[in-house]
């Protein structure tokens, strides 16, 4: 039996008395989909020749059609035209631009395509990427914030298994005002402190549910989905509390 979930309103900004949403991405397979069910949304990576976790456009077609829930499709500084070809093919419910996008190209799909279009924002910020304003203004859906690991000598990106500063996250939130979604080493230990400490719109991880790279652990999803909704849960009684007692 499923676990109930809990549904955002809409439309989002991620405020005090709004639900956080869950965001289970790099899904390499089918039956990786299938774990993502009680999820909100099932990410899958396209055309991201630097990732072992990417997938052809054929290959995410399948694991679309297994998720069950909202598809989110991520690419890394893609032309406009590949990206219409990724939506018209999979029909996304968005596109997730990850890499060193212009705010520029947020705008053109917004006008060329009917499903949303989300902008990753790294922190410590990439070389030549715009700041979190810039896209929000440019018309994104929401923002995803994840860290960076330069542990090697260079920038790489996502799945990295590295907690981002959650206060510079906090305090972005409180600038930007669409939502946003915290990324960045994600797993079943850390989730509740994560959403407690952010209280972001949604929380998006990959790494931290898998066995290996790009194969989900079924125990640590359903750990990881448990421990979310429960505090998801608990923020959101508390906040009715807090309700109740300001008009009394």
């Amino acid at each position: 039996m499923q676990e109930s979930k809990t549904i955002l309103k809409e439309p989002g900004k991620g405020g005090e008395g709004e639900m956080t949403v869950l965001k289970l991405c790099g899904t390499t397979s089918a039956g990786d989909a299938q774990l993502a069910r009680d999820a909100d949304y099932c990410g899958m990576l396209v055309g991201v020749d630097w990732s072992e976790r990417s997938l052809t456009l054929e290959q995410a077609r399948q694991v679309a059609e297994a998720s069950g829930v909202k598809n989110v499709i991520l690419l890394c500084n893609p032309t406009a035209a590949f990206a219409q070809e990724v939506a018209n093919v999979l029909r996304p419910h968005a596109l997730q631009l990850h890499c060193r996008e212009r705010p520029a190209l947020v705008s053109e799909l917004k006008e060329l395509l009917p499903c949303e279009i989300w902008k990753t924002v790294h922190l410590p910020s990439l070389d030549g990427q715009a700041g979190p304003s810039a896209y929000a203004e440019a018309g994104a859906d929401a923002l995803l914030v994840d860290s960076v690991d330069v542990s090697e000598g260079f920038q790489r990106l996502g799945g990295t298994g590295k907690v981002g500063d959650w206060a510079a996250v906090a305090a972005l939130k409180k600038k930007i005002d669409i939502p946003l979604f915290l990324a960045g080493g994600i797993g079943p230990e850390n989730v509740a402190d994560a959403v407690r400490s952010v209280r972001p719109h949604g929380i998006d991880l990959c790494s931290g549910v898998e066995m290996r790279r790009g194969h989900r652990d079924p125990e640590k999803v359903k750990i990881l989905v448990r421990r979310f909704r429960e505090t998801v849960a608990e923020i959101s009684e508390l906040s009715c509390l807090k309700e109740e007692h300001s008009e009394e």
